[in-house]
C-alpha cells in the first residue's frame, strides 16, 4: 500500500477533485490517497477499519466469511463507491474482507479525527443517504433479477461488470454462489457462450470475443 498526501498528487488530481462536492469540509486537510496493489487487502475481516475510503480508480471485491470457513462475495466495488461507511456509522460489528481486484486508487479519510466532522456535515450526510439508498435499491433489483431472468442474461451482465480490459477471470465457485445457481449450471452457460463465440477460453479466464453479442444479452436482463 502506498500513501500520498493530496497536496502531492499532481498525477492524481483528476481522480479526487470531483469528490470535493461530496462534502463542505476542506478535503485537502482531511484526506490522503492510498494505492493498493492487485490482491492486497483494503480492509481485513473482523479487524475493523480506521479509514473511510472512496474508490477513485480500480475494482475491489467484498467478501463475507462464514463460520464454516467458506467465503462468499457480497459486492463488487466500482469507482465512486464508499468502503467503510458502515464503520463510520458504527453499525457494523465485524468488518468484511475487502480485496483489491485490480490496482485501486482510494481517497482515504481517517475516522478517528474526522468522524464527528463528517457526521455533522449536512452535504456529506445528504450524499451518504443517497448512496446508501441507491445501494439497497441495486441489491433489491439484483435479487429480483435472480428470480425473473435466465442465467445467460445475468451472467452476460456480470461478465461486463467484472471484466478488465476485455478479460474475465472470476472463480466459478464464487460466481455460482453470487448468482445463486449451481456450479454445473454455470459451467454449462459458459460453454454456451463459448460455442456461440461470445467468449474465448484462455486460462485462467476468458477473453470477450464478441462484445456486441454480450452486451445484447446483458440488456435483456
Amino acid at each position: 500500500m502506498k500513501k500520498i498526501r493530496l497536496k502531492e498528487t499532481s498525477d492524481y488530481n483528476h481522480f479526487w477533485q470531483p469528490m470535493k462536492k461530496m462534502m463542505s469540509l476542506p478535503l485537502e486537510e482531511l484526506a490522503h490517497l492510498r494505492i493498493f496493489t492487485k490482491g492486497e487487502r483494503i480492509i481485513r475481516y473482523n479487524s475493523g477499519t480506521d479509514m473511510l475510503y472512496i474508490l477513485l480508480e480500480g475494482k475491489a471485491k467484498i467478501y463475507v466469511l462464514h463460520e464454516d470457513g467458506k467465503q462468499s462475495i457480497v459486492h463488487f466495488v466500482q469507482n465512486g463507491e464508499l468502503i467503510g461507511e458502515l464503520s463510520l456509522l458504527e453499525v457494523e460489528e465485524r468488518t468484511k474482507d475487502v480485496i483489491a481486484q485490480t490496482e485501486c486508487v482510494c481517497l482515504a479519510i481517517p475516522l478517528q479525527d474526522n468522524r464527528e466532522k463528517l457526521l455533522n456535515d449536512v452535504v456529506f450526510l445528504q450524499q451518504l443517504s443517497y448512496y446508501l439508498a441507491e445501494k439497497v435499491l441495486n441489491r433489491t433489483e439484483r435479487f429480483s433479477e435472480g428470480l425473473n431472468y435466465p442465467l445467460m442474461n445475468r451472467l452476460a451482465a456480470f461478465i461486463l461488470y467484472t471484466e478488465n480490459d476485455g478479460f474475465y477471470h472470476e472463480k466459478h465457485t464464487e460466481v455460482a454462489d453470487y448468482l445463486g445457481v449451481s456450479y454445473r449450471h454455470l459451467l454449462y452457460t459458459f460453454e454456451q457462450l463459448r460455442d456461440n463465440q461470445v467468449l474465448k477460453k484462455d486460462k485462467p479466464g476468458y477473453w470477450i470475443q464478441n462484445r456486441a453479442k454480450l452486451e445484447a444479452l446483458a440488456k435483456d436482463s
